[in-house]
């Protein structure tokens, strides 16, 4: 409960900022809007055309784009969340402050990460929404809510594991600036083989195994048959993603707490985590 606090209090503070900047609110807002329309368009020009890949979903190519964009959206701010905190504080001259304080950076990084959450998942739901009843994107009426909602978490889940075993490399190999090499390959790999723009069945058969490497692959593919076949947990093909995707959640949140905390560990037997000057 006191790390929770914790935490909570740096969410607050992610809050009172963003109070004194609503326009970037409203730009995050646009970006997603136009990002998901420009992908719509794509899916609308090639729906004939794809269909015929898509018979594992209902054959609609529309609702497939939408759902994997939408939601690896907020996914991939999850993935970069853990360097982007660290390296903020850092030059911020703030990580020291934070590391000498009760649950010091962790409170820190997952209060961002609930605020990151909630702030994305807003603008998430409001897509998605438009898309539905808007431009009338069409879903199974039978959607199991609880189903796709915990897949949706044990994505994030994965996502915020890998980003910290990214995190480590902000000491480890002196990443301090940019992108690390870690959620760089994995977001290079999502994007390019695990669906989130077109289904796997159109890979070349000697790349097609990539995918069944990225945690991506199974996440969206569980959630999409849920909100376009109206599956849950009782279907073989979702029990299996749910599967893989437990183990991922677990493997990466489990792998990367330690490789953080050691890369930590590095740096204050080094020069400390602070800005030396």
């Amino acid at each position: 409960m006191n790390f929770l606090r914790a935490s909570l209090t740096f969410t607050k503070l992610e809050y009172k900022a963003f109070k004194y900047y609503p326009t970037s609110f409203a730009l995050s807002v646009v970006q997603s809007f136009v990002n998901m329309s420009i992908w719509l368009f794509v899916s609308l020009f090639l729906k004939d055309y794809a269909t015929s890949s898509l018979s594992g979903y209902n054959g609609d190519f529309v609702a497939y784009m939408v759902i994997g964009v939408v939601f690896y959206q907020n996914a991939e701010k999850m993935l970069t969340l853990p360097f982007q905190s660290l390296s903020k504080a850092f030059w911020d001259k703030r990580l020291e402050i934070y590391n000498t304080a009760n649950y010091g950076i962790w409170a820190y990084i997952t209060g961002r990460a609930i605020w990151v959450f909630g702030y994305n998942l807003i603008i998430q739901l409001g897509v998605l929404l438009f898309a539905i009843f808007v431009i009338g994107v069409q879903l199974n009426s039978q959607i199991s809510i609880a189903t796709a909602v915990l897949f949706y978490l044990l994505f994030l889940m994965t996502s915020f594991g890998i980003g910290l075993i990214g995190a480590s490399s902000f000491f480890s190999l002196e990443v301090k600036q940019g992108r690390e090499p870690i959620t760089w390959i994995t977001d290079i790999l999502a994007r390019l083989f695990s669906g989130v723009y077109y289904p796997i069945a159109v890979l070349p058969a000697s790349l097609r195994f990539i995918s069944y490497i990225v945690p991506h692959t199974y996440a969206l593919k569980g959630i999409r048959l849920i909100m376009m076949n109206g599956y849950n947990l009782g279907n073989l093909e979702v029990f299996n993603a749910f599967i893989a995707m437990v183990v991922f959640s677990v493997a990466t949140l489990t792998i990367g707490i330690l490789m953080f905390n050691k890369s930590l560990e590095k740096a204050q037997r080094g020069n400390g985590i602070g800005i030396v000057v």
